[in-house]
C-alpha cells in the first residue's frame, strides 16, 4: 500500500516554517522596503509645515540589517507629529508612508498599487 505522505500516492504533506518564512521575505523585501521609505521621506518633508525646519529637515530613513525606518531626529518630532493637548497633529510621516502602503492586523504590509 503506497504512503499518503507522497505525491506518487495521490497526496503531497508540506510544511511551512513560518518564522523562516517571515524571515526571508523580510530579507528579500529590503531593497524595496528601502526606496519605499526614501520615497515617503521625500513625501514627508514636502508636505511638513516649516518654522524652524527642523522637523521637516530631520526626516530620514535608517537601516538596520532588515529592519528599515522612516524617522523624524527633530527632538520634538513626537509633539509634532501626534500633538498634544494644546497642538494638533501634524502626521507626517504617517501620512507619507500611508500614500505608499497599507498595514493589515499583523503588521505586514501591502504597496499601495490604486487598485
Amino acid at each position: 500500500m503506497p504512503s499518503s505522505n507522497f505525491v506518487g500516492g495521490g497526496r503531497a504533506r508540506l510544511e511551512i516554517f513560518e518564522a523562516q518564512t517571515y524571515r526571508e521575505a523580510r530579507r528579500g523585501s529590503t531593497p524595496d522596503r528601502i526606496t519605499m521609505a526614501h520615497q515617503a521621506a521625500a513625501k514627508a518633508r514636502q508636505i511638513a509645515p516649516v518654522v524652524s525646519g527642523a522637523y521637516r529637515d530631520g526626516v530620514d530613513v535608517e537601516v538596520d540589517g532588515d529592519k528599515v525606518f522612516l524617522v523624524d531626529n527633530d527632538p520634538d518630532a513626537f509633539y509634532k507629529e501626534f500633538g498634544t493637548v494644546d497642538t494638533p497633529a501634524h502626521a507626517i510621516l504617517t501620512d507619507a508612508a500611508r500614500t505608499l502602503a497599507r498595514y493589515n492586523d499583523r503588521g505586514a504590509f501591502r504597496r499601495n498599487t490604486g487598485l
